[in-house]
């Protein structure tokens, strides 16, 4: 009951940083009587969702703000990794020791424990990548993107999970390494998580604007009503079927941050059943990225 009771406090926490990310401080967290870290963080969470209220009434400083509420994210998200990394070297050794057999009561309970801890890991893994998108040192440097493509496909072993074809020559950019990687890296696992065919496809394209490159992640996948072609580059809004809970919405966001930040946009073109094709650009000279 304990673990379900922190785990529970722990996920209120992570849904008021993404309503404070939203600039909705409405919300207040319980304090409980354990005066233990979740309490700590709970309470330095509310102090800071009602100062950041009572200046953003105010239309203040929003950009300090902002870096305020990323830094607490950041730092937040540090905080919470380590018990969950210990939590899932527990979850190790009970079942070392305990051996259930297959589809017991035990073995059930185990592997959903474990579920829960692998989604609250990337919900902070998710966190982190986002709050450091205007932290990042601005460092570029000229990118292949074709070469950096089958980088992060050997790395992440895209091949073995889809089809993916590069229609003619991608293009050559002047821009963040890790920014890029992150960009390509979540549209393709976009793309692969909520397929809903025996083999997803993806094909990959660009365009030459002028001042800017266009991409395109086109897929196969099952297609995105109009009213939520905005809401899904929302952080933590993520439109998805009941066979995709291990989404925690925070890809997308985290993608359009990053392309807006350098200067670019991102949008999606979809309809039901018929596919999403995600473009974005990136301008030659790419801004702060």
């Amino acid at each position: 009951m304990g673990d379900q009771d922190n785990e529970k406090r722990l996920n209120d926490i992570l849904d008021m940083i993404g309503s404070m990310a939203s600039l909705d401080f409405s919300k207040v967290l319980e304090i409980s009587d354990r005066n233990d870290m979740i309490d700590a963080i709970a309470l330095g969470l509310n102090m800071l969702s009602e100062e950041l209220n009572a200046q953003v009434v105010a239309r203040a400083s929003l950009d300090e703000l902002n870096d305020r509420l990323e830094q607490f994210a950041h730092t937040t998200a540090h905080d919470l990794k380590s018990p969950l990394n210990n939590q899932s070297g527990l979850l190790m050794l009970l079942e070392l020791a305990l051996k259930p057999s297959k589809n017991s009561d035990v073995e059930t309970c185990i592997s959903k424990l474990k579920l829960m801890n692998e989604k609250m890991k990337s919900l902070v893994e998710g966190i982190l990548a986002y709050s450091v998108v205007h932290a990042r040192e601005v460092i570029k440097e000229q990118i292949d993107i074709n070469e950096l493509l089958r980088e992060v496909m050997d790395l992440d072993d895209v091949s073995g999970r889809a089809e993916v074809v590069v229609e003619g020559k991608l293009p050559q950019i002047f821009y963040n390494k890790t920014a890029s990687v992150q960009i390509i890296r979540n549209l393709l696992d976009n793309a692969i998580k909520y397929s809903d065919k025996t083999k997803c496809e993806i094909r990959i394209s660009s365009k030459d604007l002028g001042t800017h490159y266009q991409l395109t992640f086109k897929d196969n996948g099952p297609g995105i009503e109009s009213q939520y072609h905005d809401k899904i580059f929302e952080l933590f809004n993520k439109i998805e079927p009941s066979y995709k809970a291990d989404s925690v919405g925070i890809g997308l966001a985290t993608v359009k941050r990053i392309v807006e930040t350098g200067g670019g946009r991102i949008w999606v073109e979809s309809e039901l059943g018929k596919g999403s094709s995600f473009h974005f650009t990136l301008p030659k000279d790419s801004g702060n990225v």
